[in-house]
């Protein structure tokens, strides 16, 4: 076994009412392999916007990217601006760079377009893939956020998302990021660019094409990632996945059923685990309360809260967003975890920085690098 499964629920006991019953499901790589066989799709906004300074810095981020991932993977590029352009095909990491350098900016932004060449590729090569995309500015083909809900990803691809500045837009990379149990990074300073691209290239995985199953009496409701079933094109890190289901009344037996099959990449073997959590019925009210592992409760909560407030702010509700992080403080005490306790802290200090200037400009931004920290926050907790 290359990773590990560790599986926590709410509840040791059912009583006379139903309940939520939340759970966690942790994944940890316990022996990691350099990565291979996978396919890194790399999507460039090419536009009017990314003229100068950025597209230089895109081309000197990406290809410092290309000289980081390792031999054994393929690399597609796209372009979009006046037109999508498919630059490089499937290629090695190495024959990818003259498709970088030869990146100018010019025309608008046809990132719906963009996006369907970039699925019908992952689709084509049927590869655990990385899709990778930069951009600066809001679509100029599809605008309607409904449309986006409906792309469907193949199930082998992470989205990594870059956005570069204050005119794109937070919640559409978000979308696309979620979809993927990806993230979005905000690039408020366009210089990292070249320090930000090149981390999106994974070295070393304990194990690729992940399926976390998850059965229960109960109808599952997935908080952090889309599912059940939930489809990893790899485990790099630790991965939570957190979620909740009613607990029927004074109900006794398994309440959570949980398979994770993968491939092993150092023995070439596909593997499986899994993990059962049941309940039984309390016989009053002090063994049930007794049994609710309530830390567990208030940090699920917490990220909840979490992303409540980012969507406030995407809303530009300051007022909304105001009680949700004095909701999300209260919530940082009672889990006694110091780094929670200090996040809130800095939020408070970003809304009230924001809350002086007093512009809805500011307010973006905020919303902005809040929405890119829930994404990377709920795909590590």
């Amino acid at each position: 076994m290359t990773i590990s499964m560790k599986v926590f629920g709410s509840h040791k006991y059912s009583f006379q009412y139903p309940a939520k019953y939340v759970f966690k499901i942790v994944l940890v790589p316990e022996k990691v392999t350099t990565a291979r066989d996978f396919h890194y799709v790399l999507m460039v906004d090419t536009s009017g916007s990314m003229e100068g300074f950025k597209i230089e810095l895109a081309r000197k981020g990406a290809l410092e990217l290309l000289n980081r991932i390792p031999e054994g993977n393929k690399v597609s590029v796209l372009s979009f601006g006046e037109r999508v352009n498919l630059l490089a095909e499937a290629v090695n990491p190495t024959d990818a760079s003259q498709a970088i350098q030869n990146l100018t900016a010019e025309g608008s932004t046809p990132f719906y377009s963009a996006l369907l060449t970039a699925i019908s590729l992952i689709k084509k090569y049927e590869m655990p893939s990385y899709l990778i995309l930069l951009t600066d500015g809001n679509p100029t083909d599809v605008t309607i956020l409904d449309v986006y809900k409906g792309l469907e990803f193949p199930s082998n691809v992470k989205v990594i998302a870059y956005g570069i500045g204050d005119d794109y837009n937070e919640v559409l990379l978000r979308l696309v990021a979620d979809k993927t149990g990806g993230i979005f990074e905000h690039v408020s300073d366009v210089n990292e660019i070249v320090k930000l691209l090149p981390k999106a290239a994974v070295t070393k995985v304990g194990a690729q094409d992940v399926t976390v199953d998850i059965k229960s009496e109960g109808q599952v409701k997935l908080f952090n990632f889309e599912g059940p079933p939930v489809r990893l094109n790899a485990v790099e890190s630790a991965v939570t996945i957190w979620g909740e289901l009613t607990l029927p009344s004074n109900y006794s037996g398994n309440i959570l059923h949980v398979t994770v099959t993968y491939f092993d990449p150092a023995t070439q073997t596909q593997q499986t685990t899994s993990q059962v959590l049941s309940v039984q019925v309390a016989s009053t009210t002090e063994q049930y309360n007794a049994g609710i592992d309530k830390d567990l409760v208030a940090e699920y909560n917490y990220y909840v809260l979490l992303d409540k407030y980012g969507r406030d702010l995407s809303a530009t509700n300051l007022g909304e967003a105001t009680k949700t992080l004095n909701q999300l403080s209260q919530l940082a005490q009672q889990t006694r975890r110091l780094d929670m306790m200090e996040q809130t802290k800095r939020l408070q200090n970003s809304l009230e920085q924001t809350r002086r200037l007093g512009s809805v400009e500011a307010t973006k931004r905020l919303a902005k690098e809040v929405q890119s920290e829930v994404t990377k926050k709920l795909r590590s907790t």
